[in-house]
């Protein structure tokens, strides 16, 4: 405030030079010339005399720069009071008064004695209104009670007895049980919120657990959730699961049976890796997809069917399922991945839809319960070591697809008597039929293949 009454006691100042020196250059008393004229001035009637530099008739100043002192006495009376007043309302505190002093003050100082201008389109206020560039109170108000509702949705990590979870202003995650339990029931709510998620690995490793049942309320269950609980033997899923992590039951060795509720589209990765007890599992027929070596090892499992709206069947994922014996297979399957179902020594009717897009090396390897192969137009290649050492399979008729056949992708099936090529087939891989026993085999003329391609000595027709 000292600096604006002192900026404001210079501006008068200065305005006053300004004028003072405009008036005296109007009058010719600075600037003008001086008369080489030897003749004497005669005495003029109106006494003059001169004051401080300026010329004063009848001990007068002219009636502008006596207006003018009179404007820069008239404010600086004004930035005196301004002056003390803000001493005064320093010493009380009062700062939202002098502020508001300052403000008139500065408009009164700044402007002609004629009604000031407002500011074309722009908010009038900001001319009348002191509070206009001020902080709203309001806008405080509301800053302040976002800041409290942040605080208040900030989940707590709790625990009791059995538990330590996560407390959210509108649900619970269970991180971790503590108990000791044999059978157990997950509670629905903890205080007083629903149970919506398990966390990653929260009953891992239990050496006590032997069977479970999560309420309705679990919508999702995290990676490894019971990862290597050795004493598991039964688990009921809710409902409303929609999600389940890798690793779910991954090397539980004593889970025995299990049902996947509808709603569930993925089965993830190892999500029962080295389940080696399980026997009994139903699948919804809402699952998309099964993923890497999800059922890997699970040698007693008794499956007959895939889920109607399978589309993809990853790496490994019935690999060495040596009980699972499919009689159905989804009509809308288009990926199977490798070593997909290798070993898998039940199955014995393959039917590969004609959506089928991409099969890859040993997807059925080692299975040699097949005896039927049926493959639907759609697929382009048959990969390396596809079905090799599927000794069930006596008979296979390639659809006009089918442009590639891998290397060894039929080797050592040797209950294969008849094969039939299609003209588009344009190549065919190292040992791809060897170990077979057909004696004899029709290609196009432009198929690329090799002596060791077919089974020796057999005889090689063109089309």
């Amino acid at each position: 405030m000292e600096k604006l009454f002192w900026g404001m006691v210079g501006g008068c100042t200065a305005a006053f030079i300004i004028l003072l020196g405009m008036y005296l250059n109007k009058t010719g008393v600075i600037g003008a010339e001086p008369e080489t004229s030897t003749e004497i001035v005669s005495e003029i009637e109106t006494e003059t005399e001169t004051v401080g530099g300026m010329l004063v008739e009848n001990g007068e100043l002219p009636s502008d720069i006596e207006s003018l002192i009179e404007d820069s006495q008239t404010n600086y009376s004004k930035a005196m009071q301004v002056f003390e007043d803000e001493s005064q309302a320093v010493a009380s505190g009062e700062d939202a008064k002098v502020q508001g002093t300052v403000t008139d003050t500065a408009q009164t100082t700044n402007t002609s004695d004629s009604n000031p201008k407002k500011n074309g389109s722009v908010d009038g206020d900001r001319n009348d209104s002191h509070d206009y560039f001020l902080e709203s109170p309001t806008e405080e108000t509301e800053t302040a009670s976002e800041q409290e509702s942040t605080e208040e949705a900030k989940p707590e990590e709790k625990k009791n007895s059995e538990y330590e979870y996560t407390l959210y202003q509108d649900h619970v995650v269970i991180r971790k049980y503590t108990g000791s339990a044999a059978t157990l029931d997950v509670p629905d709510t903890i205080d007083g919120q629903p149970v919506t998620e398990i966390a990653d690995s929260a009953f891992a490793s239990s050496k006590r657990l032997v069977r479970i049942s999560l309420p309705d309320t679990v919508e999702k269950l995290g990676k490894n959730v019971f990862k290597s609980s050795e004493l598991l033997v039964e688990v009921t899923l809710p409902d409303g699961l929609t999600e389940m992590g890798e690793g779910v039951f991954d090397s539980c060795s004593k889970l025995a049976r299990i049902t996947i509720p509808d709603g569930l589209t993925v089965i993830g990765k190892k999500a029962f890796n080295e389940c080696s007890a399980l026997k009994t599992i139903k699948l919804s027929n809402d699952i998309e997809v099964i993923g890497e070596q999800a059922f890997n090892n699970c040698a007693k499992m008794e499956m007959t069917k895939l889920p109607s709206s399978l589309k993809r069947v990853d790496k490994e994922a019935f690999a060495n399922c040596s009980a699972m014996a499919l009689e159905r297979w989804p009509s809308g399957l288009e990926f199977i991945g490798e070593s997909a179902f290798e070993g898998c020594t039940a199955i014995t009717d393959v039917k590969l839809p004609g959506t089928m897009q991409t099969m890859i090396e040993n997807a059925f390897m080692g299975c040699t319960g097949i005896k039927t192969l049926d493959i639907r137009s759609g697929i382009e290649a048959i990969p390396e070591s596809a079905f090799a050492g599927c000794t069930g399979i006596t008979e296979v008729t390639f659809p006009k697809s089918v442009l590639s056949i891998g290397d060894s992708a039929f080797t050592g099936c040797t209950a294969l008597a008849s094969v039939t090529i299609p003209k588009n087939t344009l190549s065919i891989g190292f040992s791809a039929f060897a170990g077979c026993v057909f004696t004899e085999v029709t290609v196009n003329s432009r198929c690329s293949y090799q002596d060791s391609s077919f089974p020796e000595n057999t005889k090689v027709e063109n089309y």
